[in-house]
């Protein structure tokens, strides 16, 4: 008996000393202030890499002596180094956000959450107040949006080059829901994020070029994805007054905070309601009412799966004074605020409904799934023309969709598959099918007059990649993969000749990137990827002799640096040539192939604090596109832009008072091929100032500070005034916003 108790206490002993050379601390990481967790911290001891938190927060790592020192970095976060003196499965660390110091950007590979995504950009999120959807875009380097139809409908978006309408090469993703919209009734790719509350927005990426794995269908030029807060830390009531009968009001409420609902988990669910009016600066009211709601409810089913839901809905309506000829303000007939036809306008409605299931399958493996579906209704009412068409009642069309579209996507990351360090490994997939209805009536003011035509579209997507990081030698990190993607289109013509026309298209789309850290402060990259420039159904079925999606060639060579501690800066210069450059005729639902096109071009992005709570920064953007079918005294790509800069300059005191004073210049363009009529430059400077304190905030913004006189959107067509004996090819524009002054007041509770 003695013996079988020495035995076994020697086998305790024996078990207890391996447990204790595998000790094992896991536990999550969150924001001090939000509550919500955070991915990617680096957890260290005496600077030797003992892990990463996963992207639901959580850490699992393997201790072999007590007691011992962690830290925990995280870019835009205090430090924190805790003295652990045993083991444990439950350890929650905060850490309290600081304001962003140049000096801690890394700028090396091994340490960037995601290898890709535009560093700077990152930068300038959170140095920019936000206070539109839109705003968001604005930080991306060399991107400029303009409206031309009125406050309710997307803007035109312009980056690298590329007149990307309404979003036919920008990919926009949100909860990874995919906001643009193929063969829409008013283009190619309509992304209209109008019904995004920014304030419910807790991270955004932005990419350049095609070269993301994970983003196939109109991600040409570039791509931001937008992800919603998981859960509210705070209450919010706002109120925004400004001149032209500017009000929006705003409500975020915290509906459950770590109570239990349908589980004994902790749960989160909020609501957020925004309400928009706007009669703007121009001489007819436009009446802008926009009403968006939004809800999310976040359960976690275990400590391996989580559960997100989400429903939004936006309803907006409108009117606008649409694009006015040059002539017409030159004569006097009209100012730049007046309008030819001032019954333009339109309405929109919009419904998402989202659930994604995030499950860790292991220490190395983490699995999403994702269901979502969008509704969109629209009508929008325009007069490009005037009288051309028909004299006596003037040419106003009417465009409306009524759309349903359905998806589904899956991902599977599994870190060091390979058995090389610092690998992952991820495949997704993807189906996503839209069934359309669209159409195109002649109307006198908004009253119908005849239909010109009408389609039911069905387009389906099925995708595919495979996606691989790897750490090559210390110093050299590789990205890449390979994507495929199928497309069937259906497309049934119901007026004016009934028939149909269907067809499909593959694509594989191999993707590389390089990124080389030459020094602790200087990363060299290169990137090589193909893509494919995203087609309308239509065109897709009648052009028979152009691909159905058109492939699109991507380089990118450039270095991120840091100088000292105070400088951080981006030189880029890029190349991208796409098989087919469609133009949408919005009167006819139909594109022209303007043919082979290519666009070669340079950026640079500087990031300078000289004090610790003030910074200066300077986008600088350089494009020529050129048609490669055309013969060269016509061969220049109309409405590209070429020289565009953007920059300013942030204030944050410790008192609470943060100003922002920027600027956005974008230079002259080609209207038409041969260059002989150019888009007019301009050069605006806005002012925002806040005082935050922590029950309340107060903040003034003033678009356009010195009031100048600027055109927002320019086209160069072709249109008939009443008493005009015949057409006339001329500059029609929209002008861009005056002098205006908004004044906000939000409430934390």
């Amino acid at each position: 008996m003695q013996k079988l108790i020495l035995c076994s206490l020697w086998t305790l002993c024996f078990s207890l000393s391996i447990f204790a050379q595998n000790n094992t601390v896991q536990g999550k990481v969150t924001d001090q202030e939000t509550q919500l967790t955070i991915s990617q911290v680096r957890i260290t001891t005496n600077k030797v890499s003992k892990g990463t938190t996963s992207e639901t927060g959580n850490f699992s790592i393997r201790i072999e002596n007590f007691p011992i020192k962690l830290t925990f970095t995280s870019d835009g976060y205090l430090q924190k180094t805790i003295l652990l003196k045993k083991e444990t499965s439950n350890l929650n660390i905060t850490l309290e956000k600081e304001v962003i110091q140049l000096s801690e950007i890394v700028i090396n590979s091994k340490n960037q959450k995601k290898l890709g995504i535009q560093k700077v950009s990152k930068i300038s999120l959170q140095l920019r107040p936000i206070n539109s959807a839109h705003d968001f875009l604005k930080t991306v380097p060399g991107l400029f949006i303009a409206q031309h139809a009125g406050g309710g409908k997307a803007e035109q978006i312009f980056l690298r080059g590329f007149d990307n309408d309404h979003g036919t090469d920008f990919a926009v993703l949100v909860d990874e829901i995919g906001i643009n919209l193929s063969s829409h009734a008013h283009g190619q790719g309509y992304a209209d994020l109008h019904f995004l509350i920014p304030e419910t927005v807790q991270t955004a990426d932005y990419y350049k070029g095609p070269h993301e794995v994970s983003l196939g269908n109109f991600a040409v030029s570039g791509a931001a994805k937008f992800s919603s807060k998981n859960k509210l830390h705070r209450n919010v009531a706002k109120l925004e007054y400004g001149q032209y009968n500017f009000v929006r009001a705003l409500a975020m409420v915290s509906l459950l905070n770590e109570s239990s609902f349908l589980t004994n988990n902790n749960e989160n669910a909020y609501v957020a309601i925004e309400g928009t009016y706007n009669t703007s600066f121009f001489e007819s009211d436009q009446k802008l009412r926009r009403l968006n709601t939004f809800a999310k409810y976040t359960l976690p089913l275990s400590d391996a799966h989580e559960l997100k839901t989400s429903f939004s809905t936006f309803h907006s309506d409108w009117n606008a004074s649409g694009q006015i000829p040059l002539r017409a303000v030159k004569s006097g007939l009209i100012t730049r605020f007046g309008a030819i036809d001032d019954k333009e306008g339109g309405d929109t409605k919009r419904i998402h409904f989202n659930v994604q299931l995030s499950s860790r399958l292991s220490e190395n493996t983490q699995l999403t799934n994702q269901l979502y579906y969008v509704s969109n209704k629209y009508n929008l009412f325009s007069n490009f023309s005037f009288f051309q068409n028909n004299p006596v009642n003037g040419d106003m069309i009417h465009q409306h969709e009524n759309r349903n579209a359905y998806a589904y996507k899956g991902n599977i990351s599994i870190k060091n598959l390979l058995k090389i360090p610092n690998s992952t490994t991820s495949f997704g997939w993807s189906f996503e099918h839209n069934n359309n209805t669209i159409g195109l009536n002649n109307a006198i003011g908004r009253t119908f007059l005849k239909a010109i035509n009408k389609f039911d579209i069905e387009e389906t997507n099925i995708a595919l990649f495979l996606k691989e990081r790897i750490q090559i030698t210390p110093k050299l990190t590789a990205l890449g993969g390979l994507r495929a993607d199928y497309f069937n289109f259906n497309v049934n013509e119901l007026v004016p000749t009934p028939q149909q026309g269907n067809t499909t298209a593959f694509r594989v789309s191999p993707k590389v990137s390089l990124f080389y850290d030459a020094t602790n402060n200087i990363q060299l990259y290169a990137k090589a990827s193909v893509g494919f420039h995203s087609n309308y159904a239509n065109a897709a079925v009648k052009n028979s002799d152009v691909n159905p999606l058109p492939k699109a060639i991507g380089y990118d060579v450039g270095t991120e640096f840091k100088i000292g501690k105070k400088f951080v800066g981006n030189l880029a210069a890029f190349y991208l040539q796409s098989d087919a450059e469609f133009v949408f005729s919005p009167d006819g639902f139909e594109f022209e192939n303007k043919g082979r096109s290519k666009r070669i071009g340079s950026e640079a992005s500087f990031r300078y604090q000289p004090l610790p709570n003030f910074w200066l920064d300077t986008d600088l953007n350089y494009s020529f596109g050129t048609l490669l079918d055309a013969p060269k005294s016509e061969n220049k790509i109309p409405s590209a832009p070429r020289f565009t800069s953007t920059g300013g300059a942030t204030l944050r005191l410790q008192n609470g008072i943060n100003t922002s004073l920027r600027y956005r210049y974008l230079g002259e363009r080609p209207l038409i091929e041969d260059e002989s009529v150019l888009a007019q430059e301009y050069f605006i400077t806005d002012l925002v100032i806040n005082y935050t304190k922590p029950k309340y905030q107060i903040g003034l913004s003033i678009e356009n500070l010195f009031d100048t006189s600027w055109r927002e959107a320019v086209f160069y067509d072709s249109s008939q005034l009443q008493g005009e004996p015949q057409p006339v090819d001329d500059i029609h524009f929209t002008p861009g916003t005056p002098f205006s002054t908004k004044l906000s007041i939000t409430y934390f509770f």
